[in-house]
Formats: C-alpha cells, sequence, structure tokens
C-alpha cells in the first residue's frame, strides 16, 4: 500500500504537506529494503545497530498511524451519519483502520488508545507554552522602541499620549478615571495533566513500542479510581523502565503479577472466575490425531506446568549432551512428557521420571503470613495466588512454603527433604526465578559458580552461585560476561565488545518478574566477578 495515500480521505489543510512527507518516508524506506537486503554483508555489531535503527523508525510509524487514527475517530464521534468512519462504510474507526491496514480490530484498539494519549500528551503541552507566554505578541516600530499600547496598535497621538480619546487620565492628576473600568485580563486555562506522562513520554522517545503502552495504560486505566493516583504512578514509572529490552509476552506476565497486587479483591475475583472456566477437551480429528485442548486456572496448571518444565528440561539437557542423537523439537519433548506423567501415574511404582529434585514453592513476605492478607508466588503460575488458595494448598506436602523479608530476602524455609544442594537451589531460584540472564523457567536450569571452583576456588555457596540455563551459560563463558550478585539481585556485565561502556544490566527475578514491594533495586554492581563456571553439587551431609 502507497504510504501516502494510506488515510487519502483525511479532510485538512496540511494534507498535501503530510502527502509530501509520507512521500519522502517512502522514498526513504524502499532505500532502506535495498540496503537491508544486503545484511548478509554487514558486521554482526553494524546488523544489530540497523535492526534497533529500523525497529526505532517503526515504532515512530506506528506514533503516526496512531495520531491519525485518533483523529478518525474524533471526526466519527457524534457525528451527523455517524461520521467519517460510518460514511466509508464501517461501522466504528476500529473497524476502518483494520480494514485499510489489513490488521486486526485489536491492533486498532491498541493504536487508538496510544493516539488518545498522543492527544493528551499534545493538548497539555500546548496550553503549558500558552501559559508560559511563549506566544509573542510583534512590534510595529522597525527601531525596536517600546510600543506604548498594550494591544500592539500605533499611537496615533503625536505627543506621545497613550490614549487619545482623553481616556485613562483626563485630568492630568496621575489618577485613572474612575469611570473607565479596566477590563479584567483572560485567565489562563490549567493545563490538564496528560493521564499517563511516563508513557507519553517514552512513546515520543521512540522507546516503547505500542503494544508495550497500550498494555500498562489498559492496566493503569483498568485501576483507575481503584488504587491510589500516586501507587499507579509508581507504577506506570518502573512499567515504563522495565519494558525496554522486554519481549510483549514477558512484559505481560509482568503486568498481570503487578495487577494482582495493586487491586487483591479484584484479583480474587479474577482467580474465582478462572476457576470456574477451567476446562480440557480430549477428541480425534479426522486425520487420527488426537487433540488435547483446553484452558486450566493458575492453581490447577501450575502442578501441570511445573512436572512438564522438569521433564522437557531433562530431555533438553540430555541432548546437548549428545548433540545430533536427539532431533525433537520442544513441543515434541513437551508431548512425550505428558504420556510419561500419564504412565507414571497409571503405574505409580515407576521411578524412572527425573522429578526427585522438582519442587514447587509458595513464597510470601513475612507481613503478609503474619496479617493473612496479600498474595504468594507458586512456581509454574504466571499471576499471584490469594490467601483463600494458599490455605488449600498448605496441606499439600509437595509444595515448600519460603517465607520473605522485606527485601526479597529468604527468612525461613519449609521443610521436605534434608538434602543440602537442592535448599541451595530454592534458596537461588527465589533471587533469580529462573535462569538469571533469560528468564528460562527453573527446571531448565542448572545451579554454577560465579568464581569459578578449580581457577578461583570459588566456593559452593549460595553468594557464589547461579542459575543459568545450558544456552546462556554457554554465552556468558565464551564472551566474557562478569556477574555480580547481592542475596536479592544480580547483574551481568557485558563485554568491551559487545557495550563498549560496559554497562551492568539488571537480571534474575528482579529483571523478569515484578517486584514483591516498592523497594528499588540496585542500578549498577560495584565489583563485577568472574563468568560463572559449571559444577558438580557437593555430596550431602551425613544424614
Amino acid at each position: 500500500m502507497d504510504a501516502a495515500g494510506l488515510f487519502d480521505e483525511l479532510p485538512g489543510d496540511t494534507s498535501g504537506e503530510f502527502a509530501a512527507a509520507c512521500s519522502r518516508a517512502s522514498a526513504a524506506l524502499t532505500q532502506m529494503r535495498e540496503l537491508a537486503a544486503l545484511a548478509d554483508m554487514c558486521q554482526a555489531d553494524a546488523l544489530l545497530a540497523q535492526f534497533d535503527e529500523a525497529s526505532t523508525v517503526g515504532r515512530e510509524v506506528d506514533l503516526v498511524v496512531a495520531r491519525l487514527g485518533r483523529g478518525i475517530e474524533r471526526r466519527s464521534e457524534d457525528a451527523p451519519a455517524g461520521g467519517l468512519a460510518r460514511r466509508c462504510g464501517h461501522r466504528s474507526t476500529a473497524d476502518l483502520m483494520a480494514a485499510r491496514r489489513g490488521s486486526t480490530r485489536a491492533e486498532a484498539f491498541r493504536l487508538l488508545g496510544v493516539g488518545r494519549l498522543l492527544e493528551d500528551a499534545e493538548n497539555a503541552a500546548a496550553i503549558d507554552e500558552l501559559d508560559n507566554g511563549d506566544t509573542d505578541t510583534p512590534n510595529p516600530h522597525p527601531d525596536g522602541a517600546p510600543n506604548p499600547d498594550p494591544d500592539g496598535a500605533p499611537n496615533p497621538d503625536p505627543d506621545g499620549d497613550p490614549d487619545p480619546d482623553g481616556g485613562g487620565d483626563p485630568d492630568g492628576d496621575g489618577e485613572p478615571d474612575p469611570d473607565e473600568a479596566t477590563p479584567d485580563p483572560t485567565p489562563t486555562p490549567t493545563p490538564p495533566p496528560p493521564r499517563h506522562p511516563h508513557v507519553a513520554a517514552a512513546l515520543a522517545a521512540g522507546d516503547l513500542s505500542v503494544e508495550a503502552a497500550s498494555q500498562i495504560t489498559v492496566m493503569l486505566d483498568a485501576l483507575d479510581g481503584v488504587v491510589d493516583p500516586q501507587v499507579l504512578s509508581d507504577a506506570e514509572e518502573v512499567l515504563v523502565g522495565k519494558a525496554h529490552g522486554l519481549a510483549a509476552d514477558r512484559l505481560a506476565r509482568i503486568i498481570r503479577q503487578w495487577r494482582a497486587r495493586l487491586d487483591p479483591e479484584g484479583h480474587e475475583r479474577e482467580l474465582t472466575r478462572m476457576r470456574t472456566s477451567r476446562m480440557l477437551r480430549i477428541y480425534d480429528n479426522r486425520a487420527g490425531m488426537t487433540v488435547i485442548t483446553g484452558q486450566l486456572d493458575p492453581e490447577t496448571a501450575a502442578p501441570i506446568r511445573t512436572a512438564l518444565d522438569a521433564l522437557v528440561g531433562d530431555d533438553m539437557r540430555r541432548s546437548h549432551d549428545a548433540i545430533g542423537t536427539d532431533t525433537r523439537t520442544t513441543d515434541q519433548m513437551r508431548a512425550d512428557a505428558l504420556a510419561r506423567l500419564a504412565r507414571h501415574g497409571l503405574a505409580c511404582t515407576a521411578t524412572d521420571l527425573p522429578l526427585a529434585s522438582v519442587t514447587m514453592v509458595v513464597r510470601i513476605d513475612e507481613a503478609s503470613l503474619r496479617d493473612r492478607v496479600g498474595h504468594a508466588d507458586l512456581d509454574g503460575s504466571p499471576i499471584p495466588l490469594d490467601p483463600a488458595t494458599l490455605r488449600r494448598m498448605a496441606a499439600d506436602a509437595d509444595i515448600i512454603p519460603a517465607v520473605l523479608g522485606t527485601h526479597g530476602e529468604v527468612l525461613d524455609w519449609g521443610r521436605a527433604r534434608r538434602l543440602f544442594t537442592k535448599a541451595q537451589r530454592l534458596a537461588l531460584t527465589e533471587r533469580d526465578g529462573g535462569c538469571a540472564f533469560c528468564g528460562a523457567p527453573p527446571a531448565w536450569t542448572e545451579v554454577h559458580h560465579i568464581r569459578w571452583w578449580g581457577r578461583d576456588t570459588g566456593p559452593t555457596d549460595l553468594a557464589n552461585g547461579i542459575l543459568l540455563c545450558r544456552h546462556c551459560h554457554h554465552t556468558i563463558h565464551t564472551q566474557h560476561w562478569d556477574i555480580h550478585a547481592t542475596p536479592t539481585s544480580v547483574h551481568f556485565t557485558p563485554p568491551a565488545t559487545i557495550d563498549p561502556t560496559r554497562t551492568p544490566r539488571l537480571g534474575g527475578r528482579a529483571r523478569f518478574h515484578a517486584p514483591r514491594s516498592h523497594t528499588p533495586q540496585p542500578t549498577h554492581p560495584t565489583h563485577p566477578t568472574q563468568p560463572a563456571e559449571p559444577t558438580k553439587p557437593p555430596r550431602p551431609p551425613d544424614q
């Protein structure tokens, strides 16, 4: 589709200028496509830089479309005969945008939401400029002399009297004429604050995608009037910061966690709704394949996901150790894992499943445990659980409660087994949440030394341990990343070949999960250490 004709039916005096701008942008994009076809000839650093630059351009184009969509929406709201959208044969602005772009109504709604946000920010900025007196009145005197008439009109009285008709001070006594009232200055309207200033600023700077902005604003709007405005503003600022460099699905998980904590009563209602909506359907299709489809609430899904992740992680490790012998995809491994679980259940004496080291942990902060309010996180669940669900699951012998302090440090562990290495792994899972580098599930990870066991005589203790998946461990080792860990956070410092400034990057649970409190995480470590090295767990103490 020709970019210049994308919204060619929009009326307005700037249509010619906009068409010319689109033509120039289209020519630039054509050149970018030609250069992108030569990507195989670029060095790796240049290729990544070009990808980032093109992504920024794409976000800018999305903002243009979003703002134009808002213009269409305004011309379609409460207008005779349904306005612009109906005149074009569509029931709504979203339908019009989806049809013209060849996209979905859901994407159109996201763009419209961003367009409204941009409009609010533009209106606030325009009124603020007027309030600050940025508009200057021209002076008709070419020599730069001051103009005695405040309305900018020339003074026709040759003797310099600012009131040629005798008004103002007709008696010449220096006092104004009481019969001539001084008009009150026109009050400057108070600029309405943008609904979501942090999101608007990130959008304007090109640091936030439309998808991420929509996810954040939808949550904030849903909690408007339910949560204290300052708390929402703090949440907005943190979420905008976390969105940078995160995929949309990972950001969505963090937003769900945050919403559950900000609105516990609403979250409990949502958990009840999900519980009543759980279902699983199994049927055979015409090709003879068995199709399994369904949806599970967090409480039901958590043990299933935890067990499947453990089996798939074990298969991945075996595949890595014997490259080329296992050609299954991750989905095929998961299907086989489900069958293994079923066979294990039918023959409960079987001992061939690698589940002995797998445990579900329910983690809750000390204040919530004491006051019996708040929420708890459960391994295998993308959202927190309410206290009622936690009490139901507390009787399960295969679930370990972890009591956390105000800064997320582990205060107390429940007991399941006396194996020291398992307790170490559980404690590291509380800090790292899985692979500390990429956020993979805990079952896909292994415990590694930060300071090497052999070369650096690094101890096998919690302060020197980190959870990494096989792929990320290999990346950190070969690229020479540095790691700095504290009891509550972990940072990765890239080598100069990747980032010349060597700016530390937050990892672990603090990066890939919503915070348990509003305590800020440190922005950088002070003493980076060496890349992680794998190690065998120490022998457990005598029973």
